[in-house]
């Protein structure tokens, strides 16, 4: 696969190679079993392992679910608790409720310290009129921190004249049974809010921080004094912001339409952000002075790529081979419900560790070195076609789209991916060249009753994001279809080398 990679000032074609990971199936679940009902044995039966053992789940089927998860004012059972972000700390787990239906507008924090019989210990609403599927948590200082994104079908609307409590919101959770609101730092009402990460004093949040921005940007908010939580920093794309020209490469994407320029997801790592921002691709930012953020390099694949409806890039992940060294490689995933679907690829940052491209004295050099992606899914580019073309037609392959990379805390050469209906799947990237797809978990599918048109194209497994427990390395996956949180253990091979550092 040869593609073009759009640098800061500069247009880098590369040889690459495409590695493609196999096609599999879980057992059907049959006609008339409830797939919201199903035992710990029957989730086990139902599901497709290979290198994975799941050892405990929960549909979390509380009482603070949304009426459509409790199946009123609509045909069907009930369904579970849908999650997105999931983190866990000292048998605690911290689960940002999703909604796509709508099943739970809050976080759900649960004693997770025995798989098999997890407990709900408190419930923290979103903002009034949001939605709060993004969080982290500082283990060390015991504070939740939540973005809070405008949505309209949380039932607990806002008064009249007022908007949706858009921002970023800090919790006490030294007591996880009794969370204490600290603080709450405002967006624009009826704001975006989207990714967050944080470091010791800094929290990062994609979010819409001035009325003149129509997306999110960055807000850095610093919490180091719980008495005084605030806005220090934003950073923006140029062109986010009303009376701005987007650059050449951020305007128009193959098909003519206008490119969705939006921070989307952050990882922070070594005073460094790591940033996907849809169609702009990957933003590298230096943050050591966290009032002045620095743009270091970026990623710009679309075009030729496109980024559907939502845009292009979801997550860039640094992979750490050596705490407080800078990587030399990133795993960088997509999020694309159209022709092609996302996939992911694996990035050559090594330049950035040159003094002169701190300096800004010239654009840093990210190489492509594979991309990965599964090997039903066809597609290819014709010329004089605007984009690329999928025999089976758009859409037809939505669920195929990667997701959420995590790196294993025992080697730095297993990626975790989260892949929508296609589950989760384990990769050796040891040879970053050529990563090698190793293990695979596929829960039942839980679809959403009443399902309808182009969403009833693909099998609507939802697996949204997984982490890992840094006490007893069990992964907690979540499902955002109201399929609760399935833990697992990593049983498959474990890379017997670190990644090839990179060349630049």
């Amino acid at each position: 696969l040869v593609i073009g990679a759009t640098l800061m000032s500069a247009w880098v074609c590369v040889g690459s190679a495409q590695v493609l990971g196999p096609k599999v199936e879980a057992p059907p679940i049959p006609a008339g079993v409830d797939p919201f009902s199903l035992s710990f044995d029957e989730v086990r039966k139902y599901s497709a392992a290979k290198g994975f053992e799941l050892v405990g789940h929960s549909y979390f089927k509380v009482p603070e679910r949304a009426p459509w998860a409790k199946a009123q004012g609509r045909p069907g059972p009930e369904v579970g608790s849908g999650f997105n972000t999931v983190r866990v700390y000292d048998g605690i787990a911290y689960l940002a409720g999703y909604n796509s239906p709508q099943t739970l507008f809050g976080v759900l924090i649960a004693d997770v310290r025995d798989p098999r019989n997890m407990k709900p210990l408190s419930f923290v609403p979103c903002r009034v009129g949001t939605r709060c599927n993004y969080l982290r948590v500082n283990r060390e200082k015991k504070i939740l921190i939540l973005n809070h994104d405008a949505d309209n079908s949380n039932p607990t609307r806002p008064a009249a004249g007022q908007g949706a409590e858009a921002g970023v919101s800090f919790h006490d959770v030294s007591n996880p049974a009794r969370p204490r609101e600290i603080a709450f730092v405002r967006f624009v009402p009826n704001g975006a809010a989207h990714g967050l990460d944080a470091d010791d004093r800094y929290a990062y949040s994609c979010g819409q921080f001035s009325t003149n921005m129509q997306r999110e940007g960055l807000s850095i908010i610093d919490y180091s004094d719980p008495a005084n939580i605030r806005q220090v920093a934003t950073w923006h794309v140029p062109g986010m912001m009303k009376g701005e020209q987007f650059g050449p490469l951020d305007r128009l994407g193959p098909d003519g339409k206008p490119q969705i320029i939006q921070c989307h997801e952050i990882v922070y790592y070594n005073d460094r952000l790591y940033a996907a921002w849809r169609d702009t691709g990957m933003v590298i930012l230096d943050v050591k002075d966290g009032t002045n953020p620095a743009l270091l390099a970026t990623y710009d694949y679309v075009p030729p790529f496109h980024g559907g409806n939502l845009g292009a890039a979801h997550t860039s992940l640094p992979v750490v081979v050596k705490q407080g060294e800078h990587p030399d490689l990133v795993v960088h995933t997509d999020e694309i419900f159209d022709c092609p679907p996302g996939f992911g690829r694996i990035l050559d940052v090594s330049d950035l560790k040159a003094p002169d491209v701190v300096k800004g004295e010239r654009p840093a050099n990210v190489i492509l070195l594979s991309t990965f992606r599964l090997d039903f899914v066809a597609d290819r580019f014709e010329p004089g076609k605007p984009t690329f073309v999928c025999p089976d037609g758009p859409g037809a392959r939505a669920g195929a789209s990667t997701h959420l990379p995590v790196l294993d805390r025992r080697s730095p050469s297993l990626v975790y991916i989260n892949w929508y209906d296609e589950g989760l799947h384990a990769l050796d990237i040891s040879n970053p060249f050529a990563p090698v797809f190793v293990a695979h978990f596929l829960s039942p599918v839980f679809p959403p009753p009443g399902l309808t048109g182009n969403a009833a194209l693909h099998k609507v497994r939802h697996t949204r994001e997984v982490f890992q427990d840094p006490d007893t390395n069990l992964l907690y996956l979540t499902d955002g279809n109201g399929g609760g949180l399935m833990v697992l253990r990593y049983t498959g091979p474990m890379p017997a080398r670190l990644p090839i550092p990179g060349a630049r």
